[in-house]
């Protein structure tokens, strides 16, 4: 845990991760539950949560999968995969507090407010989080990376809403 702090932080590098599978295999399967966690703690019921989860970690295995090939750097696909989902599931685990405080709250309360502005502060935290590793994956500056993060996010955003919103 202490390694994906440091990457969040942006003081280490997926580089530094071991290339294993059996790292990636445990990490995906604590983002699943952090996914999944957090969806009920937003009100979501357990099939769909399951369902947005497991949309969220195929979409970011795949589109890194794809764009690794594509630029042929397949073989930064492990380090990258297991430093992309681990900073995630650290930040869905920090998002569960603003989430959790906007739940019960009257709409009047300014608990709701400084619940928006933490959930923010994380979403920015893990645009740049994710824009420092993609640097790393593929060669580009911060901003580069930070800039196909929040591309990524709102494609995945459509994707798993419109997938949802159809399943329902």
């Amino acid at each position: 845990m202490n390694f994906f702090i440091d990457l969040a932080l942006l003081r280490r590098a997926p580089q530094d991760l071991p290339a294993s599978p059996a790292l990636l295999l445990l990490v995906l399967l604590a983002g699943l539950g952090a996914g999944l966690l957090l969806a009920i703690t937003a009100g979501v019921d357990l099939g769909n949560g399951l369902l947005q989860s497991l949309l969220d970690l195929a979409l970011t295995l795949g589109a890194l999968s794809l764009a690794l090939r594509l630029v042929e750097r397949h073989q930064r696909f492990l380090q990258t995969a297991t430093a992309l989902v681990g900073v995630d599931t650290l930040i869905t685990l920090l998002a569960l507090l603003p989430v959790g405080m906007a739940r019960p709250v009257d709409s009047e309360s300014g608990l709701l407010a400084l619940a928006g502005v933490l959930f923010l502060l994380l979403v920015v935290w893990s645009v740049l989080a994710v824009g420092h590793i993609l640097r790393h994956a593929f060669s580009l500056s911060l901003l580069q990376g930070a800039a196909i993060a929040i591309g990524f996010d709102l494609l995945s955003f459509m994707i798993i809403g419109g997938v949802i919103d159809g399943a329902r």
